[in-house]
């Protein structure tokens, strides 16, 4: 982690401080990033990164317990990482962006984040959306929930006939073999987007 980033980390935790990070290779700091989503008051949600970490810094439990003293609501991770276990811990995000995430193979690091309305992944094979859907029901606040999956491939969808809670929007570019038919909720969504053929 870069010095200077290592210092606005602590004064975040010192001040028990609201706080959004970034992962990437090499800790350089992020300073914009892709929107996802097709309404402008969902891209307004997201957060800018205040930090930015590596991989390795996430194995340190000193940068670990740091994160868990923030108030931490965005986390956007531009990097294939080897354990995600590190989110259950950081249960305040709202927003969660994870790109590259091709070594995701279940959902279950969503289980506490009860604040979740923001939810981007792209390149996961999955079993299920279950985790997910549970995660959100915990409160059911405003805003709209918004879910947006690229490339990835999920066995069972059925999840989404379980959504009590208002969906914001719903954006699926899909993996070879899904078809729009699988992605039906039992809400409508404010947005449902199927970028397929």
């Amino acid at each position: 982690m870069l010095r200077d980033q290592y210092e606005k980390l602590a004064e975040a935790a010192n001040n028990n401080a609201y706080m959004s990070i970034a992962v990437n290779s090499d800790g350089t700091p992020v300073l914009s990033g892709s929107v996802p989503w097709e309404r402008t008051v969902s891209a307004f949600n997201m957060r800018m990164p205040k930090v930015t970490l590596t991989e390795a810094d996430l194995n340190d439990g000193m940068v670990v317990d740091a994160l868990r003293s923030c108030r931490l609501t965005g986390c956007y991770i531009y990097v294939p990482l080897s354990d995600y276990g590190f989110i259950s811990g950081l249960d305040l995000i709202e927003d969660l962006y994870i790109r590259h995430g091709e070594n995701i193979r279940d959902l279950s690091f969503l289980g506490r984040l009860r604040k979740l309305f923001m939810f981007y992944l792209e390149d996961a094979s999955l079993p299920d959306l279950r985790p997910l859907i549970d995660a959100c029901s915990l409160e059911n606040f405003m805003p709209g929930k918004c879910f947006g999956f690229r490339n990835c491939s999920i066995a069972d969808t059925s999840a989404l006939a379980d959504i009590r809670f208002v969906l914001s929007e719903l954006l699926v570019w899909p993996a070879e073999g899904d078809s729009p038919e699988r992605w039906k909720t039992s809400v409508r969504p404010g947005v449902f987007r199927y970028y397929g053929s």
